[in-house]
């Protein structure tokens, strides 16, 4: 925790169940404004969000998302997002949409990349709270009780390239981002089958 920047910053997480914000926010030393997609949904839901000042990424609010961002983080505030967008399964990372590449290439500020994992066995799908998005249906995966591992990483500031593509390196911004997050579940993984003593 030490090593968690002042100042504003970018939270990244992988995401393996949909209380993960539950586990990870209470560690954090600010609060953060949290991009959301299927939460939206619900009229109800979407009223608190917004009063809570969180940040819609369902698919009509997504060209606003990366403006909403850069703007909390002006304002001298934090942002947490899971760029995979989707719960994946324990121990494996999915697609890394470039949301944050753009939001970092806009103000520079640090990427703390934060590492989930938690005993599969243990979490549970509550298909009543599944939320249909269009026409792609987003599971409701629960651990309310641990274990549960969290692993904050050193923060990480790319250096940005001029002599590429934006969008190639905003790809490889995301790699960065990926294969540091790909190790720290690898520490995780050594602890979690280690036997306790």
């Amino acid at each position: 925790m030490e090593h968690i920047p002042s100042g504003p910053k970018i939270y990244v997480q992988n995401h393996i169940t949909s209380t993960d914000p539950h586990w990870v926010l209470p560690l954090l030393p600010e609060p953060v404004h949290i991009i959301i997609g299927p939460g939206y949904q619900s009229p109800t839901v979407a009223r608190l969000l917004d009063y809570l000042e969180q940040i819609n990424a369902l698919p009509e609010h997504r060209k606003t998302v990366v403006e909403q961002a850069v703007r909390y983080i002006q304002q001298g505030e934090s942002i947490y997002t899971a760029p995979e967008g989707d719960i994946q399964p324990v121990m494996r990372l999915g697609r890394f949409f470039p949301g944050v590449a753009r939001i970092y290439r806009r103000t520079g500020v640090p990427i703390v990349p934060i590492a989930l994992h938690a005993p599969p066995e243990r979490i549970r799908h509550w298909p009543r709270l599944d939320i249909r998005v269009a026409d792609r249906v987003y599971e409701c995966r629960m651990l309310l009780r641990g274990p549960f591992w969290v692993r904050i990483g050193r923060p990480l500031r790319p250096a940005l390239r001029t002599d590429v593509d934006e969008s190639d390196d905003n790809r490889r911004i995301m790699d960065e981002v990926k294969q540091t997050l790909a190790d720290l579940l690898d520490e995780i993984r050594g602890e979690a089958t280690c036997p306790p003593g």
